[in-house]
């Protein structure tokens, strides 16, 4: 995990807040904030595919050098850097990591010798909700050939649901992402990146108040995580 990641860990996970904030507002707006309920619909979709994106890129942030070895590896000349797209990036991620997706810290409980455990939380992050998120939010986000009766109709169909979906998706991000940690394995040089591995580092993250601008992030010490997929 290089130094860097940490900092850019954290400027993604207060991105990802401000992008559900503006979620929010347009959520509990009594008009539309476009003048067009359509519009609003469609600039949340691009919210949650932006979020998607944000915390795919920092999982493999992570594990930088363990995905980058990988790639290098198993893909050739594959350059990391310019990888892209969520899902590819994701499926790889599972074939490194059990712990590649954020998870829900869930509530806290204090042990007699004054320790803190959190319990976990029964909505987790998976690979399969966050690939689904991230294709109906592209589909939302393009017009659609008039010539394609088809196509025309199932636009109509999603636009008839955008809103219901739009709120269960918020919804289920903020569930798994608010109070959250991310798991970092231990890597050194010339190792498999596919080789199991201890986890050495975890990021507790902490999205706040809803109106607060920053979060908080704290570096703790991984020790017996297992793998929540």
């Amino acid at each position: 995990m290089s130094l860097i990641s940490p900092l850019l860990y954290q400027s993604h996970m207060n991105e990802v807040k401000l992008r559900l904030r503006a979620i929010d507002r347009i959520l509990g707006a009594k008009k539309p904030r476009t003048l067009n309920a359509e519009f609003d619909d469609e600039f949340m979709w691009l919210q949650l595919r932006q979020i998607i994106e944000l915390v795919t890129f920092s999982a493999m942030l992570a594990d930088e050098e363990r995905y980058a070895a990988l790639r290098k590896g198993r893909d050739g000349e594959g350059a990391y850097q310019h990888d892209g797209r969520a899902s590819k990036i994701l499926t790889r991620l599972a074939s490194i990591t059990p712990h590649y997706l954020p998870q829900a810290l869930g509530q806290a409980v204090e042990l007699p010798s004054g320790v803190k455990e959190f319990q976990g939380s029964p909505q987790k992050a998976t690979r399969d909700r966050f690939v689904s998120i991230h294709t109906t939010a592209s589909e939302n986000l393009h017009a659609t050939n008039p010539a394609n009766v088809e196509g025309l109709f199932d636009q109509a169909s999603r636009r008839l649901l955008s809103r219901e979906r739009i709120r269960a998706e918020t919804a289920y991000l903020k569930a798994v992402l608010w109070e959250h940690y991310k798991v970092g394995l231990e890597w050194s040089d010339g190792e498999v990146p596919t080789d199991a591995a201890n986890p050495t580092k975890v990021w507790l993250v902490s999205f706040g108040q809803a109106d607060a601008l920053e979060i908080r992030m704290t570096l703790a010490t991984g020790k017996e995580i297992q793998g929540d997929e």
